[in-house]
């Protein structure tokens, strides 16, 4: 019992600390490119010459020119007194329209005085004139449904008799001797098949697959000296051969050039 109560002391111990260790590190970075001035006091950064080159802002180019402080900026008196050369007059002038363009018409159309007063032809009048269209035929007895037509089936067709051919034709085609109505949606499990029992056999080939080899012999891949030694006939020597038309030459370089 002692044994075991200085064993679990011996486990609840703290971990020693290593060699070297500093309690609460300020950085994680490398204490050669750190300069610790005062152990409390932030982390001061050193920067190489290149670091500080590659800080500085971009210049700008020869030829920029600084934004003007405003819209509005003073007019030297000759840009006041200048004229306009004939070039600048002439590009100045407005693009001349389409000889086919038409300007956009009115929203409200204006009717001449001779449309207003004019009369229709008698084509005009006939063309007008709306289609008529004959009244549907309405079943006897049927009231407000207009939309059911009367029976145009003749009364000696309405009292006529099939023959025996057409009543023949009309019977419904046997199924096939063999024909099989489908299942039923839930199967229906005879009760002697729910009280079979399996057969040894079947018992034998429902059993997985023992892995003998593996438990007697754990190292499957081993190749035997039989199989290192053998050697392929000319038939697999000819199968494994490249395909002539897909066989590319090397280029032989001259070592003496």
């Amino acid at each position: 019992m002692a044994t075991k109560s200085a064993r679990i002391s011996d486990l609840a111990r703290a971990k020693p600390l290593p060699a070297g260790f500093i309690e609460d590190k300020r950085s994680v970075y490398a204490e050669s490119k750190i300069v610790k001035s005062n152990p409390n006091a932030s982390t001061k950064f050193l920067l190489t010459d290149r670091q500080g080159q590659l800080c500085d802002p971009k210049p700008y180019h020869n030829n920029f020119a600084q934004d003007r402080p405003s819209p509005i900026w003073a007019v030297s008196a000759g840009a006041k007194s200048a004229s306009a050369s004939a070039g600048v007059l002439n590009l100045s002038k407005p693009k001349n329209l389409h000889p086919d363009w038409t300007a956009r018409g009115p929203v409200q159309s204006v009717v001449t005085s001779g449309a207003l007063k004019a009369v229709a032809t008698e084509r005009l009048s006939q063309l007008a004139v709306p289609k008529k269209c004959a009244s549907l035929p309405v079943k006897e007895g049927t009231g407000w449904d207009y939309s059911e037509w009367s029976s145009e089936i003749s009364p000696a067709a309405l009292k006529g008799v099939a023959s025996s051919r057409v009543e023949s034709l009309a019977e419904a085609k046997n199924t096939h001797a063999a024909y099989l109505p489908p299942c039923p949606v839930q199967s229906v499990v005879h009760p002697k098949t729910m009280s079979a029992k399996a057969s040894s056999h079947i018992c034998q080939l429902a059993r997985p697959k023992d892995r003998k080899e593996l438990e007697e012999n754990p190292n499957v891949w081993k190749v035997s000296s039989g199989a290192k030694a053998a050697q392929a006939s000319q038939r697999v020597c000819d199968l494994s051969q490249p395909i002539p038309r897909k066989v590319r030459m090397k280029k032989v370089v001259n070592a003496a050039a």
